[in-house]
């Protein structure tokens, strides 16, 4: 992915891993659309790309929004051609809640724009890639992908995720496009730093029970997210790869009862 005749459509790429995804694939000489809520952020991201001399472009997205989707989609295609690849990075965040007093109408919200946000704008993309007979896709998926969260919402999503993920990689699979996940753990976003200022996210545990002790970085996620766009991944597909610090097999590790 290292050409300038790449195009790459990043969705919430106006903050955090999105942002940084943009970033990274800007940098490698691909041209970069973003799509985000956050019209005035995504805006001057795509402005910092091209004054450096890179190439980029945004066009504002709700993934909440069936319309919003498909517009965003007719936009990129007639103006930029088939993406080569999509990162489906756009979503939403959920606090602790306990499930007999969390408002369904969140659940509803979470589920509209984490899952059916996904699966319509792969929709939109995956079709225009099958019929080119090649591309990528990444979804976001999180460590609640893999265990128990109070996030219920959100946690259920990012489960769904990973099925989706296989899902598309087997049935677009002989159409040449390959699909994958990565499963971030504690990233040291703007919004994870917002809710660590807020009391709502306490730092200490985050460090002391991951294997590296420390938070992951976005634009490590990023390189992850690069490396299974680039040919360098050719033959990896229907995966979800944690990207934690370390955070699963620790808390596994240090739960056992039995210890050295």
């Amino acid at each position: 992915m290292a050409t300038n005749s790449k195009l790459v459509v990043v969705t919430g790429g106006a903050s955090g891993i999105g942002e940084a995804t943009a970033r990274r694939f800007a940098a490698s000489g691909a041209k970069v659309v973003i799509g985000d809520l956050n019209a005035e952020r995504g805006k001057k991201v795509a402005a910092d790309l091209c004054e450096s001399g890179m190439k980029a472009a945004f066009y504002p997205l709700d993934l909440g929004v069936d319309e919003s989707i498909q517009l965003f989609a007719e936009n990129v295609l007639r103006t930029h051609g088939v993406p080569d690849a999509l990162v489906n990075s756009g979503g939403i965040l959920q606090n602790a809640v306990r499930l007999l007093e969390m408002n369904v109408a969140e659940f509803d919200r979470l589920f509209d724009v984490n899952v059916r946000g996904t699966l319509m704008m792969s929709r939109a993309f995956g079709a225009a890639m099958c019929d080119a007979g090649a591309g990528t896709i990444i979804n976001l998926c999180s460590l609640t992908t893999f265990r128990a969260s109070a996030q219920i919402g959100y946690a259920v999503g990012k489960a769904g995720l990973k099925m989706l993920t296989e899902v598309m990689a087997a049935e677009w699979g002989p159409k040449g496009v390959r699909v994958n996940a990565v499963a971030p753990g504690y990233t040291l976003t703007p919004a994870m730093q917002a809710r660590i200022d807020s009391g709502e996210r306490d730092p200490d545990a985050v460090v002391q029970k991951s294997a590296l002790r420390r938070f992951v970085r976005p634009d490590e996620v990023a390189e992850t997210i690069f490396f299974l766009c680039s040919e360098n991944a050719s033959a990896i597909t229907g995966v979800t790869l944690p990207i934690d610090c370390g955070w699963l097999v620790t808390t596994a590790y240090s739960s056992y009862a039995a210890q050295p």
